[in-house]
């Protein structure tokens, strides 16, 4: 079974006693998941947002399933999830200014006020615009520092994840040849023993009729 399959069987599950889909609380939203590939390349936390749906039943504060919105979702929700392109924003990529330590959570609801959600969307901030902010001019270039040096890192990052990745299967070999030569070991010891009572005859030596005799 898919995982869109598999999340709808659950939601439907969660919901088959319950009121018809015209009584439930339905909302569509965006949520913020981070890029793994992204980030490694971009050498700083970036995050895209992906479109998340929330169901609720009325009266039941802990029957809600919070879950991406696959195309079933928007197949049983149409007017939901009408409403909610009809208001839609453009979905934010970068690094959440909730990501950077170096700015409040005071200075992170400003900026929100003005639609900068993202460390590059300040950096990138116009001098005109600016202008609606105390202090921005510092935060400005300290965010594009940030851009610029995570971007220069991110090839030495990059770097560093592949030399480690060879040290450790370099390990992993090294491992395995001393698993190999201990085994040998044992066999070699062990073809080696001679049972009681018998003596090892020397290779290459003859029995001489003395020894013949006794």
């Amino acid at each position: 079974m898919a995982l869109a399959e598999a999340d709808m069987a659950l939601t439907n599950m969660a919901f088959d006693q319950d009121p018809g889909d015209e009584q439930l609380l339905v909302k569509f939203f965006w949520h913020p998941e981070q890029d793994a590939e992204a980030t490694a390349k971009e050498g700083r936390p970036i995050f895209v947002e992906k479109e998340y749906i929330q169901i609720q039943v009325p009266g039941q504060k802990d029957n809600i399933v919070v879950q991406p919105a696959f195309q079933e979702d928007k197949d049983r929700f149409p007017r939901h999830y009408a409403a909610f392109k009809n208001k839609d924003e453009m979905p934010v990529i970068g690094t959440p200014l909730e990501q950077w330590p170096r700015i409040t959570r005071a200075q992170v609801e400003e900026l929100r006020y003005f639609n900068i959600l993202t460390v590059e969307q300040l950096a990138e901030l116009s001098d005109a615009n600016a202008q609606n902010f105390r202090a921005i001019q510092a935060l400005k270039r300290e965010a594009k520092a940030y851009v610029d040096e995570a971007k220069g890192n991110a090839p030495l990052a990059k770097m560093a994840e592949e030399l480690e990745a060879r040290d450790n299967e370099i390990a992993s070999l090294r491992q395995q040849m001393m698993e190999m030569m201990n085994d040998l070991k044992e066999l070699r010891e062990g073809g080696d023993a001679v049972p009681d009572g018998k003596r090892r005859t020397q290779p290459g030596r003859r029995r001489s009729r003395a020894d013949a005799g006794s």
